[in-house]
C-alpha cells in the first residue's frame, strides 16, 4: 500500500501553512455556527465554452444578498474530472472564460461567510483517460472508465496536490468531496490483490459473493477507502488546519461503522425526488454521530425524463424540515447557468426557504435528543447484505421500515449503530432490533443486560428463536417456517416472507399466524408474535421479516400490528402523539427546554411515479401529544408558528392539545 506524506506534498508544491485569513473564520470549526447554506456546482466538462463568462462581482453579490446564506459551496471539479478554475495540476476545462472561483472567493470574504468547494474524488473520468493505470479494475479484468483505484497514484499525484493548489490560490474554508463512498467498488488490480494477500494471508482472491473470503475482501476495500479519506484530510489540514472537509455520505446510513477518518463534519445530498423520505433516516442517524453535520436538498427534480425543473417552496420547506427537526444544518443545491450566471427567480425562491429555516433556528439548531425509541442499525449485519462497498441494495430496508413504523405510530426515534447503542442503551425506553441477523455477541449481551434491568425490546426476524431464544422465551420448532396473514382488528394483513414456528418456553402468544384471512377461523398452530418477561424487562418478538415488509409496502394493517406490538411493551416514560400517521415527531432538548418537533409529511392531492412535486402541504388537523413530566412546566407554547394550544398537567404527565400543523412547528416546554 502506498503511503501519502502530507508534509512532503506541501513542500514539493511550494506551499506553506496559511493563517486562517478568511473573514470570520478563525481557527475553530465554523460548522458549529453555520446553519443555512447554498451549493452551486456545474461539473465542468470538455464541451464547456463559457464557464465564468457571466460570473461578475455585482451579479453574484446581489444574488447572495437575496438569500443571505451562512456559507456557500462553489464548483471546483466534478465527476468528468475537469476543473472550473485554471488549474496547473490536472485538466482545466477548455471552456473557462473567467475564473469564477476567484470571484466567489472575493465576494464571500467581503460578506464574511465561509467558502467551500465541490470536488469529485474517487470518480474522475478525465484522470483515467490520461492515466489508464489509475483505473479500478473490475472482477472480469476490465478497467473502470470513471472510478479510480485506491492503490493507484491518483491520490498522491493528482487529488491531493490539486486540493492543496486550491487552498494556496483561493484560501478556501472547506471542501465537500463528492463521488466518494457511493462511487467506490472492489478493485481487482494487481496492487489490490497483492496488498490483500499481504494483509490477510489469503491467496485465493474472491470474485463473487459466494466465493470464500468475500467479506474479507470487501472489508479490505472499505479500509482502503477510509485510508484514502484520512490521507486527503491530513494533507489539506497540514496546509490549512481550519479548512473543514467532509466526504459526501461518509459515516451516514450507508457507512455505519464507528468514525475513524479525521473528517471535520458529516454531510450528504438526498434524492432529487422524495428527498424527505431519504432525510427521514439519514438525519436521525447523522444526529447520533457526535460531529457537526448537515444535509443538502436539491432545488430541482425531474419526472418521467421530462427534464429538470425547480421545486416549489412548500416542497423544499418540507424536505429541509426533516433536517431541522433533528438539530442539523441545511443547504440547498442550485445550478448556475453554464456561464456562471445565477437565475434570479431561483434565488428569490431560495430566499423564502432560508427565511423559513431562520425563523426556526432557535428551536431546532444543535438540539439534543430526548431518548425514546432506539433503532439498531447494525453495521455487522448491514455489511453482510449491502451492495459493495457502501451502497444499500436492500440492506437498509428492515431498519428504515422499523423507523417508519415507529414514527407513524406516534413515537420519537433515533437510529444508532452498534457502539453507540452499547454506550447509550440504558437511556432509552424502547430498543428495536429489526431483522439484524449478524449482531456481535457483545452487542447481544448488552441488549440482554438492558432488558434484564427493566428495558423494553422489540425484535424481529425468523432468526430470533435461534439467536435470542432465552431472551424471547421461545425455541425454534425445527426448520418449520410459514407465510400467511397477521390478525389486525377484525381483519388481517399479509405477512410476506417466512415466519419461524416456535415452541413457547416462558413466552406467551401475542398474535397467531393465520393461513387465511379470517382471524377467528384460520389460525395456524404457531405464534407470529410473542411477549416474554425477562428479568425486570419485556421482550416482544415478531418471528418474521415484518419491518422489511413494511418498508416495501407501508400497508396500514402492518403499521397497526407493529403499533400493537409496541404498546404491548408497556414502556414507561414514553412521549406519544395521537395524530395522523404522517406527523413525524422528534423529542429534542436544548438549554433546559424540551423542544418537541413536529413535521407534517402530507401532500395535497397525491404523489405518484409521474407526479413528484409537492405543491401544497395541507394542515394536519388537531392532535394531542402526551409528555411524561415529573413537575408541572412553567410555560408551554408553539413556535415559531402560532397555533392553538391547550395544555394540562396531571399525575406526572403533560397533555397538549394542538390545533393544527402546517409543515413544521415546535412544542416548547419550559
Amino acid at each position: 500500500m502506498k503511503c501519502v506524506f502530507p508534509v512532503w506534498t506541501a513542500i514539493c508544491l511550494g506551499v506553506v501553512a496559511t493563517t486562517a485569513g478568511s473573514a470570520a473564520m478563525g481557527e475553530g470549526n465554523w460548522r458549529d455556527t453555520a446553519f443555512f447554506g447554498l451549493h452551486y456546482d456545474l461539473h465542468p466538462n470538455a464541451g464547456d465554452t463559457e464557464l465564468g463568462r457571466e460570473t461578475t462581482h455585482d451579479h453574484v453579490r446581489a444574488m447572495l444578498e437575496k438569500v443571505r446564506p451562512d456559507f456557500v459551496q462553489y464548483d471546483c471539479k466534478g465527476h468528468p474530472g475537469y476543473t472550473g478554475y485554471p488549474t496547473r495540476i490536472g485538466s482545466p476545462s477548455p471552456g473557462i472564460v473567467n475564473d469564477a472561483l476567484k470571484v466567489w472567493r472575493e465576494i464571500t470574504r467581503e460578506m464574511g461567510i465561509p467558502l467551500s468547494i465541490h470536488y469529485s474524488g474517487v470518480w474522475d473520468t478525465r484522470a483515467i483517460e490520461l492515466h489508464p493505470e489509475w483505473a479500478r479494475i473490475d472482477q472480469h479484468g476490465k478497467p473502470d472508465p470513471n472510478n479510480t483505484c485506491r492503490l493507484s497514484d491518483y491520490d498522491a499525484e493528482l487529488m491531493i496536490p490539486q486540493l492543496i493548489e486550491v487552498v494556496r490560490e483561493y484560501d478556501v474554508d472547506g471542501m465537500w468531496i463528492d463521488g466518494e463512498n457511493w462511487a467506490s467498488h472492489p478493485c481487482w488490480s494487481e496492487s489490490c490483490k497483492k496488498a490483500f494477500t499481504e494483509k490477510t494471508g489469503i491467496r485465493e482472491i474472491p470474485r463473487k459473493p459466494d466465493d470464500p473470503h468475500w467479506h474479507d475482501w470487501l472489508a479490505f476495500h472499505r479500509d482502503l477507502f477510509t485510508q484514502h479519506v484520512t490521507n486527503v484530510v491530513n494533507a489539506v489540514h497540514e496546509v490549512k488546519p481550519s479548512c473543514l472537509i467532509c466526504s459526501n455520505w461518509m459515516y451516514s446510513v450507508r457507512q455505519p461503522e464507528a468514525i475513524s477518518a479525521p473528517v471535520d463534519y458529516l454531510s450528504g445530498d438526498f434524492d432529487p425526488s422524495f428527498g424527505a423520505a431519504r432525510a427521514c433516516a439519514e438525519a436521525r442517524f447523522l444526529a447520533s454521530r457526535g460531529k457537526p453535520w448537515d444535509l443538502m436538498a436539491w432545488s430541482f427534480l425531474q419526472t418521467g425524463g421530462q427534464g429538470w425543473t425547480m421545486k416549489t417552496v412548500p416542497h423544499l420547506c418540507q424536505e429541509v424540515s426533516m433536517v431541522l427537526a433533528q438539530g442539523g444544518a441545511v443547504f440547498i443545491y442550485n445550478q448556475p447557468q453554464r456561464s456562471g450566471r445565477l437565475t434570479e427567480w431561483h434565488q428569490e425562491l431560495l430566499g423564502q426557504v432560508a427565511d423559513f429555516c431562520r425563523k426556526r433556528r432557535e428551536y431546532c439548531f444543535q438540539t439534543e435528543t430526548i431518548p425514546q425509541v432506539a433503532i439498531l442499525h447494525s453495521e455487522t449485519s448491514y455489511y453482510r447484505h449491502n451492495d459493495p462497498l457502501f451502497n444499500f441494495a436492500q440492506a437498509n430496508h428492515p431498519m428504515e421500515g422499523a423507523l417508519h413504523a415507529v414514527l407513524e405510530n406516534g413515537y420519537s426515534a433515533d437510529i444508532l449503530n452498534e457502539p453507540t447503542l452499547m454506550e447509550r442503551i440504558t437511556g432509552y425506553a424502547i430498543v428495536v432490533v429489526p431483522e439484524q441477523e449478524h449482531v456481535p455477541d457483545d452487542v447481544r449481551a448488552a441488549i440482554a443486560a438492558y432488558v434484564r434491568g427493566g428495558g423494553r425490546l422489540l425484535i424481529s426476524g425468523a432468526h430470533v428463536a435461534a439467536q435470542y431464544g432465552e431472551l424471547a422465551g421461545v425455541e425454534a420448532r425445527g426448520e418449520e417456517r410459514h407465510g400467511g396473514w397477521l390478525p389486525v382488528g377484525n381483519g388481517a394483513v399479509i405477512a410476506a416472507g417466512a415466519y419461524q414456528a416456535t415452541n413457547l418456553v416462558g413466552a406467551s402468544e401475542l398474535a397467531p399466524m393465520l393461513y387465511q384471512q379470517e382471524p377467528e377461523l384460520n389460525r395456524r398452530d404457531m405464534a407470529a408474535a410473542t411477549v416474554n418477561r425477562f428479568g425486570d424487562g419485556v421482550v416482544v418478538a415478531i418471528h418474521g421479516p415484518i419491518f422489511r415488509g413494511y418498508h416495501q409496502s407501508h400497508y396500514p394493517g402492518l403499521r397497526r400490528f407493529i403499533g400493537d406490538a409496541l404498546a404491548a411493551l408497556e414502556a414507561p416514560g414514553i412521549i406519544k402523539h395521537d395524530g395522523p400517521w404522517h406527523i413525524e415527531m422528534a423529542a429534542r432538548k436544548k438549554d433546559g427546554r424540551r423542544l418537541i418537533q413536529f413535521v407534517n409529511r402530507a401532500a395535497q392531492g397525491y404523489l405518484a411515479p409521474d407526479r413528484h412535486m409537492v405543491e401544497h402541504v395541507p394542515d394536519a388537523g388537531a392532535f394531542t401529544v402526551r409528555v411524561p413530566l415529573s413537575e408541572r412546566p412553567r410555560r408551554c407554547y408553539m413556535a415559531p408558528d402560532e397555533a392553538g394550544l391547550d395544555w394540562t398537567w396531571k399525575d406526572g404527565a403533560l397533555t397538549a392539545h394542538i390545533a393544527g400543523l402546517a409543515i413544521h412547528n415546535v412544542l416548547v416546554i419550559e
